[in-house]
């Protein structure tokens, strides 16, 4: 009976890919529905957030971002 063998530096390359790619897409969900929320095309401020590289393009979406506009909070009466 063969056991497979698992080779480490392969698996943790891999773990290390995985993580950063669920960082990534987390990060750029993040950014996506922020945008939104501010009134801003979210598809706009993830492309750039993401062509301009994730790290400097989130830090400068959190520097230059609108300020949030208070909603009204609807009161039965």
């Amino acid at each position: 009976m063969e056991l497979i063998a698992i080779d480490l530096p392969n698996f943790i390359f891999l773990t290390i890919i995985g993580v950063y790619m669920m960082l990534l897409v987390f990060i750029l969900t993040w950014v996506y529905h922020d945008a939104e929320q501010r009134g801003v095309n979210g598809w706009m401020v993830t492309a750039i957030a993401f062509f301009s590289g994730t790290i400097f393009g989130t830090l400068a979406w959190l520097v230059l971002r609108p300020k949030l506009k208070p909603q009204p909070i609807p009161v039965r009466s």
